[in-house]
């Protein structure tokens, strides 16, 4: 009973998680040292506490704004406005709904997208590693954007509670790059280049360069456009 009370109390002063209080062995710590770790995992607790925040946040303005009801042509430029403020999107971009943007695993990734960008329906963009797309893009129907992989899904590792479990990964997309419908681009992908053509149903876990078109799974380079 005391030591459920003292995590309670750690979690309210420190913002420790129960495994976290077990795995430091916080129980058995001298008064010193107990100050010294909860001072750090108050930090993290705090920014997770914001992360926390900002998905709910997410999540409500995404129910709303990725609407059909937001299609309508009364309503489409106040849908356009809201992803433009909450999202860093330049002027002139175009997006139609089921468009879902967001961080996963409290990863802290940021993104930004230019001018006269188009998101077509159903496109997923997982920003959680960082994303940046450059004026001018098309991310058509059902493109699927990865930006992160979780440890424990590779073939080495021993445990699905490591620490550091999921790994981000940043992506740009040049300027004038059309990604095809129902395109897949894995966290392994870290460029897109400028101009470049994806086909349809391709899947890319490499960088393309600028001026290629790239088709297939995985994605293959078979033509650089002058």
């Amino acid at each position: 009973m005391r030591v459920f009370v003292d995590m309670l109390r750690c979690f309210k002063s420190y913002r420790m998680w129960t495994n976290q209080y077990v795995k430091e062995s916080f129980y058995a710590k001298d008064s010193a040292t107990r100050q010294d770790i909860g001072a750090k995992h108050l930090v993290k607790g705090l920014e997770r506490d914001l992360w926390q925040k900002d998905f709910v946040a997410n999540r409500r303005f995404l129910n709303k704004y990725s609407s059909k009801r937001y299609s309508l042509p009364s309503l489409s430029p106040k849908r356009v406005k809201a992803y433009q403020k909450r999202y860093n999107m330049g002027d002139g971009c175009f997006i139609e709904h089921d468009v879902e943007l967001c961080r996963q695993h409290y990863l802290p990734g940021t993104i930004k997208i230019g001018r006269n960008v188009l998101l077509a329906k159903h496109v997923f963009i997982d920003y959680s590693g960082g994303v940046t797309i450059g004026d001018d893009s098309q991310i058509t129907d059902g493109v699927k954007i990865l930006t992160h992989y979780h440890m424990h899904h590779h073939v080495r590792s021993k445990s699905r509670l490591e620490e550091g479990n999921d790994v981000p990964l940043s992506l740009v997309v040049g300027k004038n790059a059309v990604i095809g419908t129902n395109t897949i681009i894995m966290a392994s992908c870290s460029r897109i280049g400028n101009n470049v053509r994806i086909g349809a149903g391709a899947v890319v876990t490499k960088d393309v360069p600028d001026n290629a078109t790239a088709v297939g799974i995985p994605a293959k380079v078979i033509k650089i456009n002058e």
